[in-house]
Order: structure tokens, then sequence, then C-alpha cells
């Protein structure tokens, strides 16, 4: 029994539960993340089926995700801006983000879709129009990504960043979010920019992931312990050692 706790033994034992605390770790880390995306697909069902509003500066809670909104105005074809490094459909592009000047709630960033890198003519419909879209967050780099140019006439950004977007136009939000455009009335004939696609309201590979994990950490358990079992068994059957007169 001994040779089970010599230096060498004693890193095996070690290894092999540190190796199965970990994974079973990670599975119940992806059990988490599907408990988060199960109540992420409830609040944009919940928030999609809810009547559709009148845009107001004072909306964009964590909890109002994804509610329609509708503004009445008109967009401002100076301020037209692209978020680089987006794709849809395969295809690399950028959304195109304009200030929508509305009659009575003030200004607000709608993102009218994708084009393409391949294509180059754009439309952006003038004078008064309704608009409907989403209520989305506003983005801020994390502790890694690319960083945006705070200079002003900037007009190309990696995300939909509120504060740098104003600071280089020059027009004031006041809102905490941006707005997803679903459509335009009267509207274009023209086919970009491609509205942004809804996001797959699934449960994804969450609980594959976890049931994957479970089952390594089990394999490595069973293979411990058969590991061990044969030690032990080869250690019963070696003959004990015999002592021999002078």
């Amino acid at each position: 029994m001994r040779r089970l706790f010599t230096p060498r033994w004693l890193l095996v034992h070690v290894s092999v539960s540190a190796l199965v605390v970990t994974m079973v770790f990670l599975g119940f880390w992806q059990l988490n993340r599907l408990d988060e995306r199960r109540l992420r697909n409830d609040t944009i069902a919940a928030n999609t089926s809810a009547p559709i509003e009148d845009a107001t500066q004072s909306m964009g809670q964590e909890n109002e995700e994804w509610r329609r909104v509708t503004l009445t105005g008109q967009y401002l074809a100076p301020t037209e801006v692209s978020i680089i490094n987006r794709s849809q459909d395969g295809a690399a592009g950028d959304n195109l983000a304009v200030v929508f000047k509305t009659e009575t709630n003030g200004n607000f960033l709608v993102n009218r879709g994708f084009v393409p890198l391949t294509v180059s003519s754009r439309s952006l419909p003038e004078g008064q129009l309704s608009i409907v879209g989403f209520i989305r967050p506003n983005q801020t780099r994390g502790t890694l990504g690319a960083v945006d140019s705070s200079e002003k006439g900037t007009t190309q950004f990696q995300r939909f960043d509120l504060t740098r977007i104003s600071a280089s136009l020059d027009v004031d939000f006041n809102t905490t979010y941006y707005v997803q455009l679903i459509k335009e009335s009267p509207s274009p004939n023209t086919p970009w920019p491609s509205p942004v696609p809804f996001p797959a309201v699934d449960e994804g590979p969450h609980f594959s992931y976890a049931m994957q994990w479970f089952f390594f950490a089990l394999v490595a358990l069973v293979a411990w312990v058969y590991v061990v079992r044969r030690k032990l068994r080869e250690m019963s059957s070696d003959p004990a050692p015999t002592q021999t007169s002078a």
C-alpha cells in the first residue's frame, strides 16, 4: 500500500483529482450558460411579442432589449458611419449606422443594416419617414479588442459605442441604446443595406457540452480506479521477500 503514496503516485493522484474537478466545473459552467440562454430566449420572446411603442430617451434598460419601437423623423445624411468587420450570410462587410432626428424625442442612432464589401452603392431615404426597430444596448470595448479612434470626424468604428460616435459626429443621443432597423416607411427600393438578421432563439450546444465534460470526468475517474486496483493486485501477487541465513 505504501507504494501508492510515493512521490510519483501522489503526483498521479493529485493530477487526476485536479482533472476531474476541472471537468466537472466545466460541465456545471455549461449548464449555467444554458440557464442564461433560456432566460435570454424568454426575454426575447416576451419583448418581441409586446406591442410596438414610441421610442423615448428613457428606454434602454437591460430587460428591454429586443423591444420594438417606432420613430418618426428623418435621417441626417452627413452623420452616416460604418461599423466595420461584420459578416452576414458568409459575406464580409459593414453595418451602416446613421443619426435619426425625431420630431419630439431627440436623436437616435439607427443601424440600417449590412452592406457587403463588394457593394459600393447604398441608399439613404430623404425626407420624413417612420421606422420600426429593435432596442439594442450600447457597446463598449472590453479588456481586449480593437480601439476606436477618438478623433472628430471619424466614420469607421468597431462597435456601436454611442459615446465615441456621438463625440465624433458632435451629435447628442441622450440614450443608452441604439435602434436596429426592422423596416422603413416609405420603403426604399434598393437591396442594400440589408436588415441585420434576428438572432437564433435556441438553446445552443450547452447541454451536450455539459454532458461531454461529465462523461470525460467519469472516464478519467474510472481509469484512475482501474490503474490503482491493478497496482494493488500486482502488489498482492508479489512474493514476500525471504530472509536467508548467513
